[in-house]
Order: C-alpha cells, then structure tokens, then sequence
C-alpha cells in the first residue's frame, strides 16, 4: 500500500490517505502541495510512503504521528491523575 502523509509541522497533527498504486498516490500528493503552496501554508508537508500496513508506518515514522500519540496517552494518565487526587482528598478528611 501507499500512503500520502500531509503533517503540519506547527501542531504536529497528521492525516493520511491510503492508495492501492504509486502514481495516484505522488499525483494526488503534488496537487496537494501546490495547494498548500498557494495558500502559503509552509507547514505543510506531504510525502508518500509504500508500507505493508498503517501500522508499519507508524512504527517505522514515528514522527509524523507524535500528536496522535499524545492523545491516546492523555486520557488513560488523566484519568488515574484524578483517581489519585479524589483518594488523596478522602483520605485528608
């Protein structure tokens, strides 16, 4: 498979579409860097990959998906972060 990454380097946030073959992939990826040309958008980056699945992906560029990382991470640490300052607070009592 290939997929098309377009990462902002500002907010670390990355979306991808996947394609069955190169050419459509690196057509569809030079459109959209024409577009974020235009808009003067410099951010933007957009790049293609082959890899056998998302996953490998993720593994292998691991860069380009640090937001969504963070975000999956965030809710579990909060969660016990709350747990932890209600048995702290019941316990001051």
């Amino acid at each position: 498979m290939y997929y098309l990454i377009e990462h902002n380097r500002t907010t670390k946030e990355t979306q991808y579409t996947e394609y069955g073959d190169y050419f459509t992939a690196q057509k569809i990826g030079l459109q959209k860097e024409q577009q974020y040309f235009s808009a003067n958008q410099g951010e933007m980056e957009i790049v293609v990959f082959e890899a056998d699945s998302i996953d490998d992906l993720k593994r292998t560029h691991s860069r380009y998906f640090v937001a969504e990382q963070k975000t999956s991470v965030a809710g579990p640490l909060m969660a016990v972060g709350l747990v932890g300052l209600a048995i702290y607070l019941l316990n001051k009592k």
